[in-house]
């Protein structure tokens, strides 16, 4: 996985791993990361000063490390394996009894570290950084700042920096921290069963089962029950840089024959994004995979959600990767259809639609891989347009993309556009950008223009429901305008480079969901307008969205300048209060309890799973959650998919706005290469708008 820590190769000597610089990495933060010294991190790379560059590998030895924090995929035997120390001793170090770990969770590396006694202040010494203080005391950098008020990380010999919060801060964290980290583990108490431990962790008797190979539903005190599944449970790897068949096999302890036949492979070679089943299932089971929400599994095997819930005793629509559903005695099972397109093959087209080549080949009954373009196949319906529940086919797509406000129409694969089109046909490379060409008070009547122009096309279709009515929803598309968020690199099916620039994408999305919550009765305001394009496609998907600084805010008021200070731009010299001002006067005339605010980002972090995550507000200093945005974020979490993520965060946007309920929607993470690769298809970019209309309008439902 491209710009990520990557444990051991084989081949490799085993005294540590090598770091690929990030953009905007530093080597204190890399240092804090991995609890270890810049000084180090010097010596190792034999660096004179403090400079890195992006895609530069530093060597990190492993005989320093002493903690380790779980990402997304790891095991406990590369973990050893990268530490240099036995696996026995990584589960005696952690007290861990077999192999299961989870995302987030912090591995003890070596014992013999005298552990500081975090002190309530610190002496800022001659020559201290804060990177230098944080890691003494193994605090954050974020709450260092924000418990003395410090805007930059400049300090000076002499000041006095607060460590702690205070008692009754400390009392409140406790009491309000609990329901971000889920328990992965429980340990059973006398008068516990299966049916009130699964109640009480919002999972099914049968995934506790599964999970922990219970053939009945006796239990007995003292016993320690896995609650939540691994990367080891799931049924699906989705192949990354670097691996090998035996490599993966490794992994999940299987042998390379087992995955070779499952998966139909005849010689050894994978690819980056090819995904492989790890395991095979009755016609009666479905094995949830990462982004499958019930409702979709249900419509797939033509199925209600109520019958898929009471087949496996489930209290909640929330569901787990790797979770095993009974689908009961004789599903009928409904398929999508896929038209071949130009430049298509079989490994695409299997990726796009959740599926292995084999499954693909095998529902079609093919026996090569030999497609032309026209040709007509059998898919997973998850992406079939027309979903029951959305009648998505009464949304005539092409139509609203014609809307051009008299603006002269120009067709392009990843178009259309209006007025004018990028230089480029796709972003070259991260740094590549095309600035405005018009004023900014001329780029927002054009935006405008182009938006109103959207707006009657749609007050013409009718509805799909009438749900939201009495609604008003901030759409609130993250970065743009100076801002484009991250931009990753990805790759193509030929193993070339392609681009993917978070705040075009991200755009995409957020139109999708301003039109399907306007046609359930929302009255819908965007932050941000476009000035050349509406709803774009993806055809060919590495004809990657260029690019364009030219985004401006929805506001009259604030395009009256031309400096770039009056442009879009984040960050902490930003102007993120805008969105919120905006917020202020669409909400002016409308009762509190029927306000919410949408955050849409598709940011870079290595730290976090890859899933969609959903933050809502929590307050740095106190621990106070904003409980309406808590409550929607558990809401829509179910409706995201498996694995979906909730969490509370002191973040601007959401600490101040006006909503009632206000949430930041992370949909993908472009830390990881398959979420990137997403992203470029119009389907799944579709399919995600889908699931938080879907979220939107269920929640409505309940609360009346």
């Amino acid at each position: 996985m491209e710009g990520s820590v990557s444990l051991l190769q084989a081949g490799e000597p085993k005294t540590g791993f090598a770091y690929v610089v990030e953009k905007g990495d530093s080597l204190g933060e890399i240092a804090l990361r991995y609890n270890v010294s810049v000084k180090e991190i010097k010596k190792w790379n034999k660096l004179k000063g403090d400079r890195i560059f992006e895609g530069q590998r530093l060597r990190i030895e492993a005989v320093s490390l002493r903690s380790y924090t779980v990402k997304s995929g790891d095991t406990l035997s590369e973990i050893a394996l990268a530490s240099n120390i036995p696996v026995s001793r990584l589960r005696d170090l952690n007290k861990i009894s077999g192999d299961r770990i989870y995302t987030g969770q912090k591995l003890q590396l070596a014992s013999d570290r005298k552990s500081i006694e975090t002190p309530s202040v610190h002496v800022v010494q001659k020559g201290e950084s804060l990177w230098d203080i944080a890691k003494k005391y193994d605090v954050s950098i974020a709450a260092i700042k924000e418990r003395n008020h410090l805007k930059t990380e400049v300090i000076r010999p002499g000041m006095t920096l607060s460590l702690k919060d205070g008692p009754e801060e400390n009392r409140t964290k406790e009491k309000t921290d609990e329901g971000d980290s889920e328990r992965f583990e429980y340990k059973v108490r006398p008068g516990d069963n299966l049916s009130t431990i699964a109640e009480r962790f919002d999972v099914a008797v049968s995934l506790l089962k599964q999970l922990n190979g219970l053939k009945e539903n006796r239990i007995y005190p003292g016993q320690t029950l896995q609650l939540r599944p691994t990367s080891l449970d799931e049924a699906v790897h989705v192949v990354r840089s670097g691996e090998t068949l035996s490599s993966i096999a490794l992994k999940y302890r299987m042998n390379v024959s087992d995955i070779k036949r499952i998966n139909e492979i005849e010689g050894s070679k994978i690819v980056v994004g090819q995904e492989l089943r790890l395991k095979g299932t009755k016609p009666n089971v479905y094995i949830v995979e990462r982004g499958d929400a019930l409702w979709e599994v249900a419509q797939a095997y033509g199925m209600g959600v109520g019958e898929l819930k009471r087949l496996n005793g489930l209290a909640s629509d929330r569901i787990y990767p790797g979770q095993e559903l009974q689908l009961g005695t004789a599903p009928a099972r409904s398929f999508g259809t896929y038209t071949v397109k130009k430049g298509d093959y079989l490994g695409r087209i299997a990726r796009l639609h959740q599926m292995s080549v084999a499954d693909l080949k095998s529902m079609n009954n093919m026996k090569s891989a030999l497609i032309h373009p026209g040709d007509q196949l059998k898919v997973k319906p998850f992406l079939q347009k027309g979903s029951e529940w959305l009648k998505i086919s009464e949304i005539n797509w092409d139509d609203l993309m014609g809307s051009s406000g008299g603006l002269r129409k120009i067709t392009l694969g990843n178009g259309p556009y209006y007025g004018s089109r990028p230089k480029a046909r796709r972003q070259s490379n991260r740094r590549y950008y095309e600035s405005a060409r018009l004023s900014l008070w001329n780029t927002y009547k054009r935006a405008r223009k182009l938006q109103v122009a959207l707006d009657r096309k749609i007050s013409k279709m009718g509805r799909l429901s009438n749900c939201l009515n009495g609604w008003h929803i901030v759409i609130d598309p993250g970065h743009g305008g100076l801002d484009p968020g991250a931009v990753v690199a990805n790759l193509d099916g030929n193993g070339d480079k392609v681009y993917v620039v978070e705040d075009e994408y991200v755009y995409d999305v957020a139109l999708r969901v301003y039109v399907m919550l306007r046609l359930n009765g929302a009255d819908v305001t965007l932050t941000l307008l476009s000035p050349n394009h509406l709803i774009r496609h993806s055809d060919p998907p590495v004809q990657t969205f260029v690019n364009e600084k030219n985004e401006v805010y929805n506001s009259r008021a604030f395009n009256r300048g031309n400096s770039r200070s009056h442009w879009p731009k984040g960050g902490r010299n930003g102007n993120l209060s805008r969105r919120i001002a905006i917020a202020e006067n669409a909400f002016k005339h409308v009762p509190k309890n029927r306000r919410m605010f949408l955050s849409f980002h598709a940011d870079i972090d290595h730290s976090a799973p890859n899933v969609p995550l959903v933050l809502y507000y929590r307050s740095r200093r106190t621990g106070r959650p904003d409980r309406a945005s808590k409550r929607f974020a558990k809401s829509i979490q179910s409706f995201l998919g498996a694995g979906t993520v909730i969490r509370g965060q002191n973040l601007y946007v959401l600490r101040n706005s006006p909503a009632n309920i206000s949430v930041m929607l992370e949909l993908r993470n472009l830390a990881y290469m398959d979420h990137a690769w997403a992203l470029r298809f119009e389907e799944l970019r579709q399919r995600d708008a889908e699931k938080v209309v879907r979220g939107v309008v269920e929640y409505v439902k309940k609360k009346g």
